[in-house]
């Protein structure tokens, strides 16, 4: 009889242990959510969002800084921008040409003020639907564009307005120029994962100026230890090793739209 509850007890334990360690594991899924693959065609596209292919578009990559940059607080233009760039088969609908009152002038029409082409009194401007590219910047940031949006830079020298319900793109009278040495950037995903519907993706991130790293694209401290490194690298190739070694380590976090894509909600370093 004493055998008999001895077992009892024994298995009584061993169920309570397996529940311990059914829910330890229920709790870790939850708060670690389930893992992607990082060549997911849907984790690629949004790790794309902000790309690397022009640095002078938008402002370069405003994901990448030492404090937390959010979807609600990055200006509406700058994410137009980057709509813009990602619009695919984005096509022009038209072209027009207006005239300044002389050469390497201003071009001032309904409300939108163009450059004038070098050593010329005529702007050319082309026109775009607005709707795909709105669709974009939907899709990538959750919300509509708002009314206040009037006009968007493209890249450092030209600009777009929204005029009659299109977008007219041309020089815009005022030039960005980057300023100093190139700049490379690398990035390298570490992992993706998903919880609920949020989507988290880490990846290492490296700014590299005359062979000093950076830790972030604007304001970054220097990365003395992967300076160091990048130095005494006798090919000076930047690959998917040195970069986890050596780059900082960044948290994107996105969350699911209606039509169950996803939106970019902040960007932050680990």
């Amino acid at each position: 009889m004493k055998k008999t509850k001895d077992n009892d007890l024994f298995l009584v334990f061993l169920v309570v242990i397996l529940v311990i360690i059914a829910l330890i594991l229920v709790i870790f899924k939850l708060i670690n959510g389930k893992n992607l693959k990082t060549d997911d065609k849907d984790v690629l596209e949004l790790h794309e969002y902000f790309s690397t292919d022009n640095l002078g578009n938008c402002e370069g990559l405003l994901t990448y800084n030492d404090g937390v940059v959010e979807n609600k607080s990055t200006r509406s233009d700058l994410k137009l921008c980057f709509a813009y760039h990602k619009t695919e088969g984005l096509e022009k609908i038209d072209e027009v040409t207006y005239k300044a009152p002389k050469k390497d002038d201003l071009c001032n029409e309904d409300g939108m003020t163009f450059r004038t082409e070098d050593d010329s009194n005529i702007c050319k401007v082309s026109i775009y639907t607005k709707e795909e590219v709105e669709k974009t910047y939907e899709k990538m940031f959750g919300e509509k564009v708002g009314k206040e949006v009037t006009s968007f830079k493209i890249d450092g020298f030209n600009i777009c307005f929204l005029n009659d319900g299109k977008y007219y793109c041309g020089l815009s009278d005022e030039i960005t120029y980057t300023v100093g040495s190139d700049i490379s950037v690398y990035r390298s995903i570490k992992k993706a994962s998903k919880r609920g519907d949020t989507i988290f993706i880490y990846d290492y991130f490296v700014k590299l100026v005359e062979e000093k790293c950076y830790t972030a694209y604007d304001d970054g401290e220097e990365n003395t230890r992967c300076s160091d490194a990048y130095g005494k690298l006798k090919n000076k190739k930047m690959d998917y090793d040195f970069i986890k070694k050596y780059g900082t380590l960044y948290k994107h976090t996105y969350e699911k739209n209606e039509d169950n894509t996803y939106h970019w909600v902040k960007s932050e370093r680990v």
